[in-house]
């Protein structure tokens, strides 16, 4: 008798789940865009990139994928439009690229970013970026190498095809983190259109409401290198008579605050690296290597100078100064206030202790 209602369970369990789509009755979303329209009653235009499956990709074909963008007053009324227009059931589980347009998030960022959180089939682990001009603009960009949909992106942010020192990379919990958090403010990269492929060498900085600047392609790498520590990255240092390019693939970077309770606070940076010349209008072996490394640590103290008081100029801080502030002691309210009169005013202190380990295979 048990064993007959087990199977009658069973059987009622089985026939149940009718809301259960086959997967070639399913568009997964591998990217999404959003941009704002000059229509105040659509504000949102909401941009989905649909995987096309195939069931074997030949050499040399590109991958198949459909574009569908709506206008709509909210981003759930824009996704219930858009199902309207495909024939199958959309699946975010596989939204990885996620997009703001650039004229959207210099607005405001909080309002859009509340259904990306809310939506338990988006992951946290998904890549933003801000959209140059637009997000539908960048999504209906297909390169020629790119054998998935969006995978290009994919690859770019995951560091798991190229890797350079431009690249920043920003996940959506750790960008919401840095929204809510005190003391560290969000960042995101900025992707721009090259013909048919992708261009990502600048990144947006952000208050805890919107985008209040972006940082040039230099200024972008010597960022990444203040956030990044297991990066490696390139630069150069030109002298009166030659110039020579060093490469870095270990350096270590520490900070401290200091003169807080003074009319001169500090913020001491200490910069440890190692590299290798990678190339010289000159030959370097016989210099004097000591010499060599001093004008290239001056070099790379001014570099890191300059990003950081243009961050301080900014009023924003995605290093996390502020953090460590809270972190040093039990912060009330009016401490947090005195912080944020420390910070504009602060001095940076930067020491670059820079060795050179060999002049690369040649003398």
């Amino acid at each position: 008798m048990i064993r007959r209602l087990i199977l009658c369970a069973l059987v009622l369990m089985i026939g149940g789940c009718s809301g259960f789509k086959d997967i070639d009755k399913r568009f997964f979303v591998v990217a999404v865009g959003l941009d704002q329209t000059e229509n105040k009653k659509k504000p949102y235009r909401v941009t989905l990139k649909l995987s096309i499956p195939s069931p074997k990709i030949e050499p040399g074909e590109t991958n198949k994928f459909e574009l569908v963008s709506e206008d709509a007053a909210s981003i759930q009324e824009a996704i219930r439009l858009i199902k309207s227009k495909v024939d199958k059931e959309l699946d975010f589980g596989h939204a990885k690229i996620l997009l703001f347009g650039k004229s959207l998030v210099s607005r405001s960022i909080r309002e859009p970013l509340d259904w990306f959180l809310r939506r338990r089939d988006i992951q946290l682990i998904g890549f933003m970026g801000v959209g140059d001009p637009s997000a539908k603009e960048l999504l209906s960009v297909s390169p020629k190498s790119e054998r998935l949909p969006a995978n290009s992106l994919m690859l770019s942010f995951a560091q798991e095809g190229t890797e350079s020192s431009y690249i920043v990379t920003e996940s959506l919990s750790d960008f919401h983190r840095r929204l809510k958090e005190r003391g560290k403010d969000p960042y995101l990269p900025v992707i721009r259109r090259r013909d048919s492929s992708f261009i990502i060498d600048k990144a947006a900085l952000f208050d805890k409401e919107k985008m209040v600047g972006m940082l040039t392609p230099d200024q972008t790498r010597v960022f990444n290198e203040l956030i990044e520590s297991k990066i490696k990255f390139e630069f150069k240092t030109v002298t009166p008579k030659f110039r020579y390019n060093i490469s870095v693939p270990r350096y270590r970077i520490k900070y401290k605050l200091l003169n807080l309770d003074t009319d001169e606070p500090t913020i001491k940076f200490s910069i440890r690296a190692e590299g290798q010349v990678e190339e010289s209008t000159s030959p370097l072996f016989y210099e004097n290597w000591s010499k060599l490394e001093q004008m290239a640590a001056e070099q790379m103290e001014r570099r890191f100078l300059n990003v950081l008081t243009n961050l301080q100029k900014k009023k924003v801080d995605p290093i996390g100064f502020g953090l460590r502030y809270r972190a040093m002691g039990y912060i009330e309210e009016r401490d947090w206030e005195h912080w944020l009169e420390l910070y504009p005013r602060a001095k940076f202190d930067v020491a670059v202790d820079m060795r050179l380990v060999d002049t690369g295979v040649i003398k």
